[in-house]
């Protein structure tokens, strides 16, 4: 009996390394969630003895999320990733690993499959990102802000001693670096690289407090953003190769709106022209509602679903513009909460669990920059423009609606009709991707990063102006 139990015992410490480096590598599943499946990636490796691994949501355009804590005994998976706001356990069975995704309270049952090597990198095609070597000169350099924040960015510019037309890029909302990085994709790296290519400087840059720039992103509103802006542009024009008389900026979502601010500004910091891309027009309160309709019809929420969202977000909205100030919003929050989800068909249990999620979202949501935002009439800043604009919208833009927002456009401009050129492109979403449904989920699924048929117009927009 003894030689049988040495002769296992031999057998299994042989074999379980073996077992243990089958975990090592990509790992694919998909988190189904509300009728929706959710492509996951899981990469694990040993390092110093020690199991390590991330994860990556292409769908989400989160790539390498680090996993807190990692634990493999060869049969046996067990993994966190923000200190246990997610957890897995599984058992690994014929190269396939049965097991449990945990987060929020929920428990879904999740199989993660061997992946290829190269899993990660067909997860997220994206060939329109630009390759060296580059026929342009690729320069670093910062500026100052109002604050005395250092910004850096890149400038793009073309071969020679120029003088070359000339434009700025300003981003849309949340903390954005000079690519404006978003679900895998670099649009403004990739619009960078077209239009140098055209002759074109373009300059980029990181927003305050984010990537290499220095500030505080979390306390600035649009009006702050729109100031480092024209410090941006300031900085831009002061080289001799810019060509001060063809000289403009490109703002996409609200760096559209911030795009309307400098342009009725124009006359301060001789500005030739604007080009906003999907800007807000309308009184930003009814911009939100409709965005509140489109986005949750897009996700194929029922009817009933799609009114609540939209009687709670405009009420909110409501509140939030007339109130005196950010404190008495927040204080407010609870009650208008309570009296709106009252008015739901549905038990007390369920209003209940409403409004206990409902209320910390909304708190949450209220900073300087969304309380300034909604209070934002971009109506009064365009009647003031009186410089060339090109104005772009994508017909399937689920967050600045095309209709609404261009229609209303056309009204601001009569009179003045020879500054705007309009565009909707019917098929393009929010990002001038080429879209299905124009649903936020589509956006990192897409392989185009941006279309170029909008490149082609926005570059013919500039060069016409010479």
């Amino acid at each position: 009996m003894k030689k049988i139990h040495l002769v296992l015992l031999l057998l299994l410490f042989l074999v379980q390394p073996t077992i243990g480096q089958e975990l090592t590598g990509s790992w694919k599943a998909d988190l189904e969630v509300m009728g929706q499946k959710i492509p996951l990636l899981f990469h694990f490796e040993k390092e110093d003895g020690q199991w390590i691994g991330n994860m990556d949501s292409p769908s989400q355009g989160a790539m390498g999320i680090p996993m807190s804590k990692v634990l493999f005994d060869g049969l046996m998976l067990a993994f966190e990733i923000g200190g246990g706001v997610i957890s897995y356990e599984g058992l690994l069975i014929d190269l396939k690993i049965k097991g449990t995704f945990k987060q929020s309270g929920l428990s879904i049952p999740l199989d993660l499959l061997k992946a290829d090597d190269k899993a990660r990198e067909n997860a997220v095609q994206r060939p329109q990102e630009p390759q060296a070597p580059f026929e342009y000169e690729i320069i670093d350099t910062h500026f100052v802000n109002s604050l005395g924040n250092r910004l850096y960015g890149t400038i793009t510019k073309p071969q020679g001693a120029g003088p070359f037309p000339a434009v700025i890029l300003v981003t849309g909302s949340g903390p954005q670096n000079r690519n404006s990085e978003i679900f895998g994709h670099a649009p403004f790296w990739v619009m960078a690289d077209y239009l140098t290519s055209h002759g074109i400087v373009v300059f980029r840059y990181d927003e305050r407090g984010v990537g290499e720039s220095e500030g505080n992103f979390s306390q600035a509103t649009t009006s702050d953003f729109s100031k480092d802006a024209e410090a941006a542009f300031t900085h831009l024009t002061s080289f001799d190769y810019v060509d001060k008389s063809n000289a403009g900026m490109i703002g996409h979502s609200e760096g559209g709106l911030i795009a309307w601010m400098m342009a009725a500004n124009a006359e301060n910091m001789d500005l030739k022209f604007v080009l906003a891309l999907a800007g807000p027009v309308v009184p930003i309160p009814d911009l939100m509602k409709k965005q509140t309709e489109d986005v949750s019809r897009s996700v194929g929420n029922p009817r009933e679903l799609v009114e609540q969202q939209v009687k709670i977000n405009s009420r909110f909205y409501q509140m939030v513009e007339e109130s005196k100030n950010l404190e008495e919003a927040k204080a407010q929050v609870k009650e208008l909460v309570n009296e709106v989800v009252g008015t739901y068909d549905m038990s007390a249990e369920l209003k209940q669990e409403q409004i206990n999620n409902l209320v910390p979202a909304l708190e949450r949501s209220l900073n300087p920059w969304f309380y300034h935002f909604i209070r934002t009439n971009p109506e009064a800043i365009i009647e003031q423009i009186q410089i060339p604009l090109f104005a772009a919208f994508g017909g399937k833009d689920v967050q600045v609606n095309a209709a609404q927002n261009g229609n209303r456009l056309l009204q601001l401009f009569q009179g003045k009709e020879d500054l705007l050129t309009l565009k909707v492109y019917p098929n393009l979403n929010h990002l001038f991707q080429s879209a299905q449904t124009g649903a936020v989920s589509e956006y990192a699924v897409i392989e185009e990063t941006f279309n170029e048929e909008v490149l082609q117009d926005i570059a013919a927009f500039i060069l016409d102006l010479n």
